[in-house]
């Protein structure tokens, strides 16, 4: 069958349409929410709703690009995420070459909270002989192939650490709009633009798999959760060796985990009983953009393990261990799981709704100046450090705060305005209290107590302004000290940012490169 002229469906992605989605259309807001502030509700102006996005068209085309060696007739596997509110039933979504329809096989992963598809697993088989483009169009039936074949057919190494022998590259407009990695624009939307912030520290081509590599047997270097960071990246750019690099990390990641359930243990060097390296989110979204079932498995393995190492997420006081990176990533640990489980997300669900109310509550305690602008406080000695003092970590937050503005997503309602009230708080606190008489951000600043420590490098502007950029967005974005705290602190990481390290690059490049989406007009 000949396409003709495709009259495709602009969208604008990230509008005010469901409150518990990513990337939405614009539209009207289907979240019944009687009880609370309704995001997205145009007469409720103090609460925005999902940050602005740019037009994006449903149909568009997917470069394929076979591996070295790999040619004749193959198995091409990818996953195409979706914009909340586009394909509100089946796998709607036809394919071609050169103009011609191709049938492909077709399955949901998974559903965003409004019950519309979020990612639709697809299979085509083509001769390769080299890169070619592969008409996409979303939201139309397209004819029907053969039964899938399990992703591990189709790839170099059954275990995907050298990724598949067809390489299928969306584009980051695409990728973007779907927020299949949370809200981030693509790097084209804001080129020469003061949003434009991150060249320097996030150098995809430097912190690649290779670099990652030379050092894996440092327990360190796999901090942070790499393949997120890569993921993120490639979303923003939609270059293949950000994919290369993000596919093969999240396979190496899950290639080292054993046993299921509470026995799972992970591979990370020195780390089995380490909360901090246990990370589900790459492996979400790996699944995400592959349907590689692996992965969503091995996240709620992990997110299983995680609970059992962070079974009670509050603060008990003094010296009661408790950090924001810890926090951060139990609650993103069950987070991701819940988004993509086909079995336990009601309880990956449930211990996310404990670990909120618990940093929720933390934020009510009696540790900073003023009522609007809290942390989650805790004394130096819960965090390990010797300052002697109750406070935060500025650049920690950033990876709570990603983990609250998720579970937000995907709840809705009150919760999720309770939530973005937390965040609200966070920046707050950051943006009057987080930096010093430069504007650099503190590595700890004090929560009601007259004392900080100052940051001896520029490694940490990143994680600040996006935590800002939130707060102002989920305040009404009207509170001009917010956007202007994070529109310096964006100013600071241009000029004087720096990545030194691996693990540097991991932490700015995770959740920070989320800043502009907030940002943007």
């Amino acid at each position: 069958m000949k396409w003709g002229t495709i009259a495709a469906l602009a969208i604008l992605a990230g509008g005010a349409g469901c409150a518990g989605c990513v990337g939405n259309i614009t539209g009207p807001d289907d979240n019944d929410d009687p009880g609370g502030d309704n995001p997205g509700d145009p007469d409720d102006p103090g609460n925005p709703g999902d940050p602005p996005g740019d037009p994006i068209d449903t149909a568009f085309q997917v470069r394929l690009v076979p591996q070295s060696g790999v040619s004749g007739e193959q198995v091409v596997n990818f996953a195409l995420p979706v914009p909340a509110g586009v394909l509100d039933g089946d796998a709607d979504v036809r394919v071609g070459v050169g103009g011609t329809e191709v049938a492909s096989a077709r399955r949901v992963l998974a559903r965003w909270p409004d019950g519309s598809v979020r990612s639709v697993q697809i299979q085509v088989t083509l001769d390769v002989d080299g890169e070619q483009l592969l008409d996409v169009e979303v939201g139309t039936a397209g004819a029907t192939g053969a039964s899938l074949v399990p992703v591990e057919s189709t790839l170099v190494t059954a275990d995907g650490t050298s990724g598949p022998r067809v390489w299928a590259v969306i584009p980051p407009e695409w990728l973007a709009a779907s927020g299949v990695v949370g809200p981030v624009v693509a790097a084209s939307a804001i080129d020469g633009t003061e949003l434009d912030a991150f060249d320097g520290v996030c150098d995809y081509s430097r912190w690649n798999t290779d670099a990652f590599l030379s050092i894996d047997g440092e327990q360190g270097s796999w901090l942070f959760d790499r393949a997120t960071a890569l993921y993120r990246g490639y979303a923003i750019t939609g270059g293949e060796d950000v994919l290369a690099s993000a596919y093969r990390e999240a396979a190496i990641y899950r290639a080292g985990i054993s046993g299921t359930g509470s026995s799972t243990r992970i591979g990370v060097p020195a780390s089995a009983d380490d909360l901090k390296y246990h990370y589900t989110q790459g492996m979400a979204i790996h699944y995400l953009l592959t349907g590689d079932d692996r992965f969503r498995e091995a996240a709620e393995n992990v997110a299983i393990r995680a609970h059992d190492l962070w079974s009670d997420p509050g603060y008990d006081g003094g010296a009661d261990f408790w950090t924001e990176r810890h926090a951060g990533f139990g609650l993103l640990a069950y987070e991701w799981a819940a988004q993509v489980s086909d079995d336990r997300a009601a309880t990956f669900a449930a211990w996310s709704d404990d670990a909120v109310d618990a940093y929720l509550a933390m934020q009510q305690a009696n540790n900073a100046w003023e009522a609007d602008a809290r942390c989650f406080a805790h004394s130096a000695d819960a965090h390990g450090e010797d300052y002697g003092y109750v406070g935060c970590s500025p650049w920690m937050s950033a990876i709570v705060a990603d983990a609250i503005d998720g579970y937000a997503r995907r709840v809705g309602g009150s919760r999720a305005d309770a939530a973005r009230a937390g965040l609200a708080s966070l920046g707050r606190m950051i943006a009057r209290h987080g930096r010093d008489d430069e504007g650099r951000p503190y590595y700890w600043m004090g929560a009601g107590v007259d004392a900080a420590e100052a940051d001896a490098y520029d490694e940490h502007w990143g994680e600040s302004a996006y935590v800002v950029a939130m707060a102002w967005h989920w305040a009404g974005r009207d509170e001009a000290e917010l956007r202007t705290a994070a529109m310096e602190l964006l100013s600071g990481l241009r000029t004087r940012g720096e990545a030194g390290q691996l693990r540097s690059f991991n932490w700015q490049c995770r959740s920070a490169v989320m800043a502009p989406a907030f940002l943007r007009e």
